[in-house]
C-alpha cells in the first residue's frame, strides 16, 4: 500500500482544475457573488490578497452553511448557485441541512466530554474531550477548537486542534490551522502557512 506526505507549496486558490468547498466547514453548498456582502466574514490571507492582483479569473464565492466569502479559481464541487436578489434571512435559517451533511458543533457551542457519532462533524465551537467517529469525517472549522484526541476516517483542520489524531484515510491540515500532537493517518496534508508541532506516522 502506497502512502504518501505533502507539504503544499501554493494556496489551492490558484489550480484552477480544484473542486471548491468552503475552507471554514467544507461544504460545497456555494453561490458565486458578484461582490462582497459586507455583512458576512470574508476568508483571506495575506497572500490571497497578493493573488488578486495577479489571477484574473479568481471567483468570489458564499457558503450557504456557515456564511464565510472567500476567493478561488477552481470550479465548485457540487453546481453553484448564481447571485440572485437578497434571500429571505428567516428562510436561510430555517433550512434543513440535505441528507449526508455533517453535524455542525456552533460557534458559541461548548462541549466537556467524549464525544461519539455515526455522521460527519464540523467543529466550529470548542470541543474539551475526545472525538470518536471511525467511519465519517471530522472538520475544525477556522474558528473552531478542540482539545482531546480524535479517531476519524478523515480528518481536516482549518483551526486549532491540540491532541493526537489517528485518521483512517487521510489527515489535512489547511493553512489556517494550529495543531499541536501526534498524527497517524496513510495520507497526510499540510498546506503553507500551517503550524504543526509533533509526530507524523503515515504507516
Amino acid at each position: 500500500m502506497g502512502y504518501h506526505l505533502r507539504f503544499m507549496g501554493a494556496a489551492p486558490a490558484v489550480n484552477p482544475n480544484r473542486r471548491v468547498h468552503c475552507p471554514s466547514c467544507g461544504s460545497d453548498r456555494l453561490q458565486v457573488r458578484s461582490e462582497r456582502d459586507p455583512i458576512d466574514r470574508l476568508y483571506q490571507t495575506p497572500s490571497d490578497m497578493v493573488r488578486r492582483l495577479f489571477v484574473a479569473d479568481l471567483r468570489l464565492y458564499h457558503c450557504y452553511v456557515c456564511r464565510l466569502q472567500f476567493y478561488d479559481a477552481g470550479e465548485a464541487a457540487g453546481p453553484a448557485a448564481p447571485e440572485t436578489a437578497k434571500a429571505a434571512p428567516e428562510k436561510i435559517a430555517n433550512a434543513q441541512p440535505a441528507a449526508g451533511e455533517a453535524t455542525l458543533i456552533g460557534h458559541t457551542v461548548m462541549i466537556k466530554g467524549r464525544l461519539s457519532s455515526r455522521e460527519n462533524i464540523r467543529v466550529s465551537g470548542e470541543i474539551q474531550g475526545d472525538i470518536e467517529i471511525p467511519a465519517h469525517r471530522l472538520t475544525v472549522g477556522m474558528g473552531g477548537r478542540l482539545y482531546g484526541d480524535v479517531v476519524a476516517a478523515e480528518v481536516i483542520a482549518l483551526g486549532t486542534i491540540e491532541g493526537n489524531v489517528e485518521a483512517k484515510r487521510s489527515f489535512i491540515l489547511r493553512a489556517s490551522a494550529t495543531m499541536t500532537g501526534s498524527v497517524r493517518a496513510p495520507s497526510v496534508t499540510v498546506e503553507e502557512g500551517a503550524f504543526f508541532r509533533g509526530r507524523i506516522e503515515t504507516a
